[in-house]
């Protein structure tokens, strides 16, 4: 049964007191979360076949999933027990810049704490912020859920974390990494699709409630397209941040990397197929199972929204100062020279080192940043995609909007610029400190793709 707006909505779960469903976390003695970097053995082909070396930020097999509350403290403990440092970022969180992103040296004893109140409630992501090529295709990642400050009654989570593995036929990690023509070209596109680390899982859908799948890609490079086969899901919100609820109408979902996404669906409507539009065909990646005597939960008030997070209303189109920013490299991208570590290189050079990308004629984050600005300024990027490739980009500490749409039209974190076009973002810088703009291609951010700026007090 396809589910319409009016008939999913009715007209009576309220947002009211706690009724989402509980979820245990493990504590330390003196109340923090731990999360832990290692090596973990997954079965990710069929049948849990396979035996492949990941690392997570957990015990596995399955992501990790931090819950927190809006509002309210959150205290979490890294231990990194790989053989290198890794660097962390809080992608959507927008805390304070000195724990957003932190780097977390080998070793249980430099365990790293990181204790914050998040602002917004949504699905948000910790991934790495260096070597991202090989760090996020090991799968090293984590999902945060910051549950609403008044949580939906009656509706429960399943996290869904898609990925694509680049997997040789015994399961194993293809170790190409750093390969400048994968840099330089699309990506890292991995060829074997997992949900939650698993190869076509059967995940059960809440039984007397509606379920909030909480969805992250979390690829390299590949944007999913994910087909629901059997419901149309209400969309809710994206990159964290509430939107305008809708149907998909049977249209694919449209996920960039690092991108979220967060829909209700009901168990009363039947199992879900999920499935990729991989174009020139489709794939099935995973199943939504109904459970057995499921019944329809009260239904939802006609006007049903996500509260809002407190974003920073942006200024008028003529208060805001504009900034330039160009896009350069890759194939057919324009890159000839660029600027690495204050000197300025050919082309070849920088790909002897490792670059291949550019913004505003800088490979990678420079002593300056790449503009500056004050708190409270809104501030008016256009962006100028002078690449062959799709770049969706991402910023720290701060969401923005595309200028020109609906000024109703929701924030994100993340916008995908068009190959050889140019977009304009707004957003108010209304978050102190030193901050990242960066593709969320891996391979590209590895590659120079990310400059830095600045918010003064």
């Amino acid at each position: 049964m396809t589910v319409t707006r009016r008939n999913f909505l009715g007209s009576a779960l309220a947002l009211a007191a706690l009724g989402a469903r509980a979820h245990a976390q493990e504590l330390t003695a003196d109340g923090f979360i731990e999360l832990r970097a290692q090596r973990v053995t997954l079965g990710l082909l069929e049948g849990g076949a396979g035996s492949t070396q990941a690392w997570l930020l957990g015990r596995g097999p399955g992501p990790a999933v931090i819950r927190a509350r809006q509002g309210q403290p959150l205290k979490l403990r890294f231990i990194n027990d790989l053989d290198r440092e890794i660097w962390l970022h809080f992608f959507g969180v927008r805390g304070p810049a000195e724990l957003m992103t932190i780097n977390v040296p080998p070793g249980a004893d430099h365990a790293v704490d990181c204790v914050f109140t998040p602002p917004d409630a949504g699905t948000f992501w910790i991934a790495p912020m260096s070597d991202q090529s090989r760090l996020r295709d090991m799968g090293l990642n984590a999902v945060l859920v910051v549950e609403e400050a008044v949580p939906l009654q009656g509706v429960s989570d399943l996290v869904l974390v898609l990925d694509d593995w680049k997997l040789a036929d015994d399961g194993a990690v293809e170790g190409n990494f750093g390969d400048v023509e994968a840099m330089v070209g699309e990506g890292r596109l991995g060829n074997w699709f997992t949900v939650n680390n698993r190869f076509r899982p059967k995940l059960e859908l809440a039984k007397d409630s509606y379920t909030r799948l909480r969805i992250l890609n979390a690829a390299n490079v590949r944007t999913m397209f994910l087909l629901f086969k059997g419901q149309d899901p209400l969309l809710i919100a994206r990159d964290g941040q509430p939107v305008m609820p809708a149907t998909l109408h049977g249209k694919a979902l449209s996920l960039a990397p690092g991108e979220r996404a967060d829909l209700l669906v009901s168990a009363s409507e039947g199992d879900i197929t999920l499935a990729l539009d991989l174009f020139e065909d489709v794939a099935e990646i995973g199943y939504l199972t109904a459970p057995k005597g499921s019944t329809r939960p009260p239904a939802m008030p006609e006007n049903f929204a996500l509260p809002p997070n407190p974003v920073s209303p942006l200024a008028a189109a003529a208060a805001m100062r504009s900034v330039a920013l160009t896009l350069e490299g890759g194939i057919k991208g324009g890159l000839t020279a660029a600027t690495l570590n204050g000197q300025e290189r050919d082309l070849r050079t920088l790909l002897e080192n490792g670059k291949g990308w550019a913004m505003n004629g800088v490979a990678g984050p420079a002593a300056e940043p790449l503009f500056a600005v004050k708190k409270g300024e809104t501030i008016r990027l256009d962006i100028r995609n002078a690449t062959a490739f799709a770049q969706p980009l991402h910023i720290h500490g701060h969401v923005w909007q595309v200028v020109g749409e609906d000024p109703s039209a929701p924030f994100q974190d993340t916008v995908v610029v068009p190959g050889g076009e140019t977009v304009s973002l707004a957003f108010t810088a209304d978050n102190a400190g030193l901050w990242a703009l960066h593709s969320l291609v891996a391979e590209r951010a590895d590659g120079g793709l990310i400059g830095t700026f600045t918010v003064a007090e």
